[in-house]
């Protein structure tokens, strides 16, 4: 009966140990996440903060200049032997075709009597393209002024086909009417005029 009454006893002691070890481990876990700051225990799982996109700045466009009045008139002027009226001035006389040759004994992609020619050059390399086209402008130019003093007007595309392809003093014997000249005139001067407006440089 003693020997059960100690046990009863011991058990008890014992319990009553390991109940008091629960209540001081709970208080003691209890204590740490009330000392711990908050989130503390989540760190793993936060997500970190979004950095704010820079602005990206927006690109600035140079400002397209519109070419002035005065400009638009000068490189349209039928009197300036621009690219625009080299090239289709080359293309209706050769395909620009430096090494062509007339029938008449025209020279160069211009197609340009050799006596006109030297009248501007005393070079013979009528071959070279940068040779004809000084040339070319040159003659292109007393064709301009001549027309403007004879028919005290401004000259058109049409106008200034016309006087390089034929000889001289023919226009102005027409008094400069295009409805007088010859169809066969009328109509290259047209297909001048129409590579001067669509012909690509």
């Amino acid at each position: 009966m003693k020997k059960q009454l100690k046990i009863s006893v011991l058990a008890v002691a014992v319990l009553a140990t390991l109940g008091m070890l629960v209540a001081l481990f709970t208080a003691f876990t209890a204590r740490a996440d009330v000392a711990a700051p908050s989130g503390a225990s989540q760190a793993t799982t936060l997500t970190p903060k979004r950095v704010p996109a820079l602005p990206v700045p927006t690109p600035v466009l140079s400002a397209v200049i519109a070419p002035s009045k005065t400009e638009s008139a000068m490189s349209a002027s039928p009197g300036v032997l621009d690219e625009r009226h080299q090239f289709a001035l080359g293309m209706i006389e050769t395909g620009n075709d430096d090494r062509e040759v007339g029938g008449a004994g025209e020279v160069s992609r211009y197609q340009i009597m050799p006596s006109v020619w030297h009248h501007y050059s005393d070079s013979q390399n009528y071959r070279n393209p940068h040779v004809s086209l000084t040339v070319a402008k040159q003659h292109w130019a007393t064709l301009y002024a001549g027309f403007k003093q004879q028919a005290h007007r401004e000259p058109t595309d049409f106008d200034m086909y016309v006087l390089w392809n034929t000889h001289y003093g023919y226009y102005a014997s027409r008094h400069f009417n295009p409805n007088r000249l010859a169809p066969s005139v009328r109509d290259r001067a047209q297909r001048y005029v129409n590579l001067v407006q669509d012909g690509e440089i």
